[in-house]
């Protein structure tokens, strides 16, 4: 006959560190504990923070809007490109339905 113990099973998740006291006879959850999330800012520093995201927030839009317009300029020169080619070639545009 197996000697019972009346040790509960101490278990650790290792995703979310949840530890468990398991009951060995039932197999019930006696214990759930989470750990904990972090420590609480304080308003000045959340303040930073919240000031700190805005600045990059800004400094993202910025660049976005300078490859825009960088953007622009390429396809302006691209299409210019393709005009003087057009202008130079005798050959007609080719038709979408030519090709069925």
């Amino acid at each position: 006959m197996p000697k019972e113990t009346s040790q509960p099973i101490e278990l650790t998740c290792p995703c979310c560190g949840n530890r468990l006291t398991v009951d060995r006879s039932t197999g019930a959850i006696l214990l759930e504990e989470r750990p904990r999330q972090g420590v609480h800012k304080s308003l000045d520093e959340a303040a930073q923070e919240a000031a700190a995201k805005k600045e990059q927030a800004k400094a993202q839009l910025q660049k976005a809007m300078e490859e825009a317009q960088h953007r622009d300029e390429i396809f302006d020169k691209k299409f210019r490109e393709a005009v003087k080619k057009a202008e130079k070639s005798d050959k007609p545009p080719p038709r979408p339905f030519d090709r069925d």
